[in-house]
């Protein structure tokens, strides 16, 4: 999960550039989970305490819109 976020502060917030990294994620905890490809992943999700690559990312984005202006770094002057 954390290889399939690196970098969420820049693509976060559309499901659509998440969806390919969710889709391997997803496999992944089919096979780890023992479970068909009828079963529900949010619901699976749920059950392991996975979140969301969407969520993640989005999150992280979140966050950097609030605290990258604050830094004393050029992605401060990239921001505004």
């Amino acid at each position: 999960m954390p290889t399939g976020c690196y970098g969420g502060e820049t693509f976060g917030m559309s499901e659509a550039r998440v969806k390919s990294i969710q889709v391997e994620i997803e496999k992944a905890i089919r096979l780890v989970a023992n479970v068909g490809k009828s079963a529900a992943m949010e619901r699976v999700r749920a059950d392991l305490g996975i979140k969301s690559v969407f969520l993640k990312t989005s999150t992280a984005r979140e966050r950097a819109y609030n605290k990258w202006p604050t830094l004393k770094t050029w992605i401060a002057d990239f921001i505004r």
